[in-house]
C-alpha cells in the first residue's frame, strides 16, 4: 500500500507524476477508440500501453524513440497521447542499429525514448543518453526480467546522467533533470 498512490512522497512534482501519470485511473477519452483499433494484446501490454498514452499525454514529446518492440500497439498509444509525435520504431538488430546512429546525426535530442532489453540494448541506452536534456525521460522495460536486469537497472539508477528515476517493477522510468534531487521512486504499478 505504501508503493501505491504516491503515498510517502514528499516532492510535489514526484507526487504528481506518480498519481497522475502512472498511476492515473481516470478513464482517458481515447481508451474506448483505442481498445477497438489495438485488438490482440494481452492484459498487461495494454496496460504498459495506457501508461505510454498517458506519459505522451504529460509530455508531448516531439520524437519518440522505440527499440525492440514486437508490436505496434506502444507506437500507436504513444501517437494517441501526442498527435504532433514522431515514433521511430528501431528492431532489435543490426539494422536498428543503423537507423539509430542516422537518426541520432540528424536530431540533437530525443525527448522520449522505450527500451526493451532485446538485443545490443546497452549501446541503445548509452547512444541515447548522449542525446538527451532535462526534459527527457527514458522508458526501460521488465527491469525484473532476471538477474542481469536487475543490476543494469541498479547501473542506471546510480549513472551521475540520471536524475529521478521510477521503478514500476514493470518497467523503469528515468528523468534526467538534475535539478532535481536525485531519488529512485518504487511505485506499485
Amino acid at each position: 500500500m505504501r508503493y501505491s498512490r504516491g503515498f510517502g512522497v514528499q516532492s510535489p512534482w514526484a507526487y504528481r507524476f506518480i498519481r497522475y501519470v502512472v498511476n492515473e485511473h481516470y478513464p482517458y477519452y481515447e481508451y474506448t477508440h483505442l481498445n477497438k483499433e489495438v485488438y490482440g494484446i494481452n492484459k498487461f501490454a495494454r496496460k504498459l500501453c495506457r501508461l505510454y498514452f498517458r506519459i505522451a499525454n504529460y509530455c508531448q514529446p516531439k520524437l519518440v524513440v522505440d527499440y525492440g518492440s514486437s508490436t505496434t500497439a506502444y507506437r500507436t498509444y504513444f501517437r494517441a497521447g501526442c498527435h504532433s509525435c514522431h515514433v521511430v520504431q528501431l528492431s532489435a538488430d543490426e539494422k536498428g542499429m543503423d537507423k539509430l546512429d542516422d537518426l541520432l546525426t540528424q536530431n540533437a535530442k530525443v525527448d522520449v525514448a522505450r527500451i526493451s532489453l532485446k538485443g545490443d540494448y546497452r549501446d541503445v541506452v548509452d547512444k541515447l543518453m548522449d542525446h538527451v536534456d532535462r526534459k527527457s525521460l527514458l522508458i526501460i522495460q521488465r527491469i525484473k526480467k532476471n538477474k542481469s536486469t536487475v543490476d543494469y537497472w541498479r547501473e542506471l539508477v546510480d549513472d551521475e546522467r540520471t536524475g529521478v528515476t521510477f521503478d514500476l517493477y514493470y518497467c523503469g522510468i528515468i528523468f534526467f533533470d538534475n535539478k532535481k534531487f536525485k531519488r529512485n521512486y518504487i511505485v506499485n504499478f
